[in-house]
């Protein structure tokens, strides 16, 4: 086995825990590269499961957008 291509990506961690009021505590996580994009997020209830809910991560994501 040989390895034909290795990259490496420098990237941050960004958690916003924030209280909604109907589901309580929720945990916003991004995962933002050198340039500032966005390269995956994720909700989370304070029990940490996964929330897929596309109207509650509009309203997260609008939420956490309006404090940068």
């Amino acid at each position: 086995m040989e390895i034909l291509i290795k990259t490496s990506d420098q990237v941050t961690l960004n958690t916003v825990t924030m209280q909604h009021p109907t589901e309580g505590v929720l945990v916003y996580t991004e995962w933002v590269n050198d340039q500032g994009c966005i390269m995956d997020c994720e909700i989370r209830s304070k029990d940490g499961y996964l929330i897929e809910d596309e109207d509650l991560e509009v309203e997260v994501y609008q939420f956490v957008d309006s404090l940068k």
